[in-house]
């Protein structure tokens, strides 16, 4: 696991100097080791910082392949790399490493070019520069486990792992805040690729590669989601799934360092954690609990490691060290993210890093298993819209957004549900799920408004619905929008984020392709059966941990915000919130945001939500852009 960054300019001026300063930056992400290659002649620099998880001795990065032409630089883990090492052997590659999967990958570079991507099982973002071609390809895993951004700059372009090594970057134009991905965040609690919060910046999109040279820079998708349906027989697809997941787990258990699991005591993590046990007889579990009992959560955790017979660690945060977080919260994000549960992850991955290097988590089980709480009122809407003809839909949608969106500070959440009846079930997700629920003009400014589309949804259709065929119904296309957004730009930004913070790495078995592919085959029915979520899941489960983790309801990561917002939090929602700081910053209405602070502290309503997104804003403003 790394922190990578590259530059491709015709206006170098001292690329030695400027790769170690973008490198610098991430040394969180890579605190054992760094390297960088300069090709001055070219206008090319690779750096890379690296936590060293596998082949610790010999790993080092960049790497080249045996003829001096690719040079790589590589974040991640590939878990077939020996399966490729073993094929690339036999096409007449020589190794000099002992088992390094960054040598599997330049090497698959040199012989299949970009129809390597698609063979790789793991989590990557990696950069590979071609001194014959004088091409810099860039690609990122299919779920966009681990991020890359791309930069244009003075002459050319720059990658990193991190929009703050962009930043530290000199050819970089001053930094913009882009009004659009401005409205993205605060309408759906973060910024929808490839859009970032910044001007010229992009995120290059999961199951992508872009290649720069002299031409400019081109993206390609190399992966499409297809939905082919496997047959509805459940015992046999209990059987499949046991053994695929049984599989990715211990795939994703080889390390050449300690690897512990992230126990919340929820379904997915308590899976896991039971497929862990399989394949080791000393599995050590983590989890936190709160002081504020109705967000403590660590009784569960507790009874899944006792069934499970983990080696259970876990530590009890109080209000005042989340409090004293804040600042540290702007410093991981360089990005905005309004996900508030990016607090119990990083002290979760603080406390896990004193203890092992790995850790495992349940990420992406809700998305494909539709275990989120949104797919319930999400699939009545699937229901109207087959019962229902679309006139009549159309016209309850015009009636409901005549209608206010709270009575006496209380969200009318029918009401909403109404406006989209007329909708994609795209929209419906994004909508449901964020804060503003996707109305968030009404906080901005003028100035940010006058330059905003006639509809947040244009763009949020390509991007969510890329690709997709016609076989895909409402079902799918809302878990495949789940996976595009909230996935790959919140869940995944935050756990990346905060566990690179404190130099953890991450993996997440759920998402492992082949078990992407075959949940996306299963019958819609066997995920969400009635209204219970991951009901394949739940079955396999069955007699194999505890029946109160099963038929536990899904609970989120979540913390009080709401109270600490109107208690220890409060001092610093005045400050950064203030009418006269808000006005002169230019992009919010200081009379909105007003209302919302006054609403919330003086408890006529519950808008931490809101208001965690606008304080998030101005901490990072004031960090990254001032």
């Amino acid at each position: 696991m790394c922190g990578i960054a590259a530059i491709v300019t015709t206006d170098a001026f001292d690329l030695q100097a400027d790769i170690d300063a973008m490198t610098d930056t991430l040394i969180h992400r890579g605190p054992d080791d760094r390297g960088t290659a300069v090709f001055p002649g070219q206008g090319v620099a690779l750096g890379m910082r690296r936590l060293s998880i596998l082949d610790l001795e010999s790993g080092q990065q960049p790497m080249w392949d045996e003829e001096g032409r690719h040079c790589i630089v590589f974040n991640g883990e590939i878990y077939n790399f020996a399966e490729l090492r073993r094929e690339l052997a036999g096409r007449g590659h020589r190794f000099v490493t002992d088992h390094s999967d960054t040598e599997a990958l330049v090497h698959g570079f040199e012989e299949w070019g970009v129809d390597l991507f698609p063979r790789l099982n793991g989590m990557f973002a990696l950069a590979i520069w071609d001194r014959v071609e004088r091409r810099l390809t860039v690609a990122r895993d299919r779920t966009g486990k681990k991020p890359l951004y791309i930069a244009k700059v003075r002459g050319g372009y720059a990658i990193a792992s991190e929009l703050k090594a962009l930043l530290s970057y000199r050819g970089l134009p001053a930094p913009e805040v882009d009004p659009v991905a401005l409205e993205q965040y605060l309408a759906f609690d973060y910024v929808l690729g490839p859009r970032t919060i910044l001007r010229g910046v992009e995120k290059l999109s999961a199951a992508h590669y872009a290649t720069i040279d002299r031409r400019g820079c081109m993206m390609t998708q190399y992966w499409k989601p297809q939905v082919e349906r496997l047959p509805d027989g459940e015992d046999e697809l209990l059987a499949q799934l046991d053994v695929i997941l049984s599989d990715a787990v211990r795939k994703r258990m080889v390390a050449d360092v300690p690897v512990g699991l992230f126990l919340s005591g929820g379904l997915d993590s308590t899976t896991v954690g039971h497929y862990m046990r399989q394949h080791s007889d000393d599995v050590h579990s983590f989890s936190i609990g709160f002081e504020e009992k109705s967000f403590d959560e660590s009784h569960y955790a507790d009874l899944a490691a006792r069934a499970l017979g983990t080696h259970h660690h876990v530590e009890i945060f109080s209000q005042d060290r989340v409090r004293d977080l804040v600042p540290r919260i702007a410093e991981i994000l360089d990005e905005p993210m309004g996900d508030q549960s990016i607090f119990p992850t990083y002290l979760l991955s603080t406390f896990t890093q004193q203890h092992v290097k790995v850790a495992l988590g349940g990420d992406g089980s809700d998305e494909l298993l539709m275990g989120y709480n949104a797919y319930r009122p999400l699939k009545v809407a699937w229901t109207a819209d087959a019962a229902m003809p679309r006139v009549v839909r159309r016209a309850a949608a015009a009636t409901a957004r005549r209608l206010p969106n709270r009575l006496g500070g209380v969200a009318l959440r029918g009401v909403r549900f109404a406006r989209r009846l007329d909708g994609k079930p795209s929209h419906r997700l994004l909508c449901h799920l964020g804060s503003f629920k996707g109305e968030a003009r009404w906080v901005l400014s003028d100035s940010v408004r006058d330059q905003l589309p006639a509809s947040i949804f244009g763009e949020t259709d390509r991007v969510l619905l890329n690709g997709l065929s016609n076989g895909f119904g409402p079902a799918d296309q809302t878990v495949i929008a789940y996976l595009r957004g909230y996935l790959q730009e919140d869940i995944l930004v935050k756990v990346d984020r905060a566990s690179m913070a404190t130099s953890l790495e991450v993996r997440a078995p759920f998402l492992d392709p082949e078990l992407i592919d075959f949940l996306l085959a299963v019958p819609p029915g066997l995920r969400l059966r009635g209204m219970t979520g991951k009901y394949l899941l739940r079955r396999l489960m069955r007699g194999r941990i505890p029946a109160e983790i099963i038929s536990r309801p899904k609970i989120g990561f979540g913390v009080p915000l709401n109270l600490w917002l109107r208690e220890s939090l409060a001092p610093l929602v005045r400050e950064y919130l203030e009418p006269g700081r808000i006005a002169a910053a230019g992009f919010f209405d200081p009379l909105a945001v007003t209302r919302l602070v006054d609403e919330h502290l003086s408890c006529r309503g519950d808008r931490g939500h809101e208001l965690w997104l606008l304080l998030q804003f101005e901490l990072w403003r004031e960090r990254w852009l001032t």
